[in-house]
């Protein structure tokens, strides 16, 4: 896949790598945040043959992975109905069957009370699932670098290939952390897009990255 902004040269984004673009221009970094949000002209993405492709079908944009990720409101739902449909034949019996006979407890000490009550239909095993508040576990995401990894395996369970774009990793992310998810992505099908904001080139703190510097007089290093 390729990122065009403006008159510059495109920027090539492959599968299991990390694209990092750095820029000392604030405009440029603005533009590059905004546009991944499909906010704006600025930012143009095809495929390989350089065909125009929809930048929100090709791309997510998650920005500051500290600040502005929340994985339950953005994959609570979804990770239920994954869960849903992961589930066996023989495994779905059997939760029915658990929840008549918890239903049916629930009946039986009704008939202590003096008033005629009864239970509609048992839920559906959606609702179930749904009921039941199953959700990411947050007390393991402590750290940038862990919402990070969670977020790649539950883009890879979702069969999600889009792209991962965020921005200010640099801010939470040691050069082990890094190079760390550097080996992760490589695992995958997944790019993840990195955009940042400097007044120097960090070639060598993103030296396992595929590394673009756009400097103060718009050229690429």
């Amino acid at each position: 896949m390729n990122l065009t902004y403006f008159s510059l040269p495109s920027f090539r984004v492959d599968p299991g790598k990390i694209k990092t673009i750095d820029t000392a221009v604030p405009r440029i970094y603005q533009d590059f945040c905004q546009g991944l949000q499909d906010k704006g002209e600025e930012i143009r993405v095809s495929n390989d043959d350089f065909e125009s492709l929809r930048l929100t079908k090709s791309i997510n944009w998650y920005g500051d992975p500290f600040l502005s990720i929340n994985l339950n409101q953005l994959f609570q739902r979804k990770l239920q109905a994954r869960v849903e449909q992961a589930m066996t034949q023989e495994q779905i019996v059997q939760l029915s069957d658990n929840l008549r006979q918890l239903l049916g407890t629930i009946l039986s000490d009704s008939y202590l009370m003096d008033v005629p009550l009864e239970l509609p239909e048992s839920p559906d095993i959606s609702k179930l699932i749904k009921f039941s508040g199953l959700q990411v576990d947050m007390t393991a995401q402590v750290t940038a670098y862990d919402i990070l990894e969670t977020l790649i395996k539950i883009q890879m369970e979702l069969g999600d290939h889009r792209v991962i774009a965020v921005t200010n990793l640099s801010h939470y992310l040691n050069a082990d952390q890094l190079n760390q998810l550097v080996r992760l992505v490589a695992t995958t099908d997944l790019s993840i897009v990195i955009i940042e904001f400097s007044f120097c080139n960090r070639r060598e703190f993103f030296s396992k990255c595929d590394y673009s510097y756009i400097d103060s007089d718009f050229v690429i290093w």
